[in-house]
């Protein structure tokens, strides 16, 4: 009899999982629930298709007759309601239930506004789904002014579709700089730099206290002091949670997020959790409160699916934070990157050509962090170094530019950048050589290496 695997969330970790699936067991019957509309997309993209240079044809990665190809069976808004772990059950808000021999809960985050007045307002956004960037982008004409509450990835993503859009941004912070419990100040102060020289206003202090309504909607974002800031729009800008109530309800451990052990599985027996709804309880990505990452869901997906057909996979060690990218400058916080200097904590600041700046974190002479701010250089091997907690000497010696390697013979450093078709992460290793072609494997697409003696990037091959 085959397998029923059954996959809750159609994100980067349950798209990578239900693929992963298929092609390990081609007689199991794969089936993924979504309470979204849409399959699977590249969540990274909404910015340009909120922008306008992205289609709705264009954002959707994989169509619903590619889930036929494959023999996946996948079911849009289809609200989860209940899960019996005992009875092997999943049950759905209209009523059926399904059984599953193998469970993989992969629901992602969710945005949270903050409890204040008013957020219920048309007119106030979450920016979390396809669907939602769909309803914001219908609505830009009658936008002029926006409010962004609270720093982070999708803030930043916000604020450059909207500028894009022509709306006036005002980005309210509620302490005296950008991002402080994820970016140290040097990066804090370059973002708010970058920020404000691409039109961005940006006000310090300002904890928002309710949302002024006119007419059912939005109008304005009141102030602890009474101050207002017209709005059109106000969107959340950092603050997510891991979807795991339905795992909780079931009595399934979970923390901030769903806590699973290093073979991504839960404390209910056939139960596996991944990306950013799991909560590992142990390794580099245990620490909880960190902001979520697309690549590592992506590679979560991959490793669930291998302990759920009983084969070893070997993690990747992964400390990466955030991997973003903020008006045209690569961003990445990797491990504990914002760490101040004082005490056993030694911080270096190394600043570079073409406004590249790299923070380095020791403790006791062991990299525990780093922020790379404007290039994709160096995050891979810093990724690594990282989760090992690399003494000092290999760190130097790891990133040094390789001797005798001329610009236009190999790439002198690894660097990592996104794919120009589906935006997933390809690392390129130092030493490759350049015009050498890379394949991006999410997509299937060969890419061309290319490197100027500054900087390195990816061109689609010519057919």
């Amino acid at each position: 009899m085959s397998t029923h695997f059954v996959i809750v969330g159609n994100g980067a970790a349950g798209y990578r999982a239900a693929k992963a699936l298929r092609r390990a067991d081609p007689d199991a019957q794969v089936s993924v629930f979504s309470d979204e509309r849409y399959p699977f997309y590249l969540r990274r993209q909404l910015g340009d298709y909120l922008a306008g240079s992205l289609s709705l044809e264009e954002v959707i990665f994989q169509s619903r007759n590619a889930y036929r190809r494959e023999r996946i069976d996948l079911f849009l808004m289809t609200h989860i309601a209940g899960l019996d772990p005992k009875a092997h059950e999943v049950t759905f808000a209209s009523g059926p239930s399904v059984r599953y021999d193998r469970l993989l809960l992969a629901t992602g985050t969710r945005a949270v506004l903050p409890p204040i007045p008013g957020r219920d307002l048309a007119g106030v956004a979450r920016f979390d789904t396809l669907t939602e960037a769909s309803e914001i982008r219908a609505s830009l004409t009658a936008v002029h002014r926006a409010v962004i509450l609270r720093e982070g990835v999708v803030g930043l993503c916000l604020a450059e579709s909207l500028l894009a859009r022509g709306v006036r941004v005002t980005q309210l912070m509620p302490g005296d700089r950008f991002w402080p419990d994820v970016l140290d100040e040097a990066t804090s102060q370059r973002v708010e730099t970058i920020l404000e020289e691409a039109g961005v206003s940006l006000v310090r202090h300002a904890a928002a206290r309710a949302i002024v309504g006119s007419g059912g909607r939005c109008a304005a974002v009141e102030m602890d002091e009474g101050r207002r800031v017209m709005a059109d729009l106000v969107a959340c800008g950092c603050r997510r949670r891991p979807a795991a109530d339905v795992a909780r309800r079931a009595g399934i451990e979970a923390a901030r997020g769903i806590r699973v052990d290093g073979a991504f599985r839960t404390s209910a027996r056939d139960v596996w959790a991944a990306g950013d709804v799991a909560e590992p309880v142990e390794g580099p990505g245990a620490a909880a409160g960190g902001p979520f990452c697309w690549q590592r869901a992506w590679t979560q997906g991959a490793l669930a699916a291998a302990s759920m057909i009983d084969r070893p996979a070997e993690p990747t060690p992964e400390a990466v934070r955030v991997r973003t990218d903020c008006f045209g400058h690569d961003l990445a916080v990797i491990g504990e990157g914002h760490l101040p200097a004082g005490g056993d904590v030694d911080a270096q600041i190394q600043r570079a050509p073409r406004d590249v700046l790299r923070r380095l974190v020791y403790r006791n002479d062991r990299l525990v962090g780093a922020v790379v701010l404007g290039t994709g250089e160096t995050v891979h091997e810093l990724n690594s170094l990282v989760a090992e907690q690399a003494p000092r000497s290999r760190v130097t010696d790891t990133l040094a530019p390789p001797a005798g390697v001329e610009p236009g013979d190999r790439v002198p450093t690894t660097f990592a950048c996104h794919c120009p078709i589906c935006a997933a992460e390809v690392v390129v290793h130092r030493g490759t050589p350049v015009g050498a072609t890379v394949r991006c494997h999410p997509c299937n697409t060969d890419l061309v290496v290319c490197w100027d003696g500054r900087r390195g990037w990816l061109e689609i091959a010519p057919p």
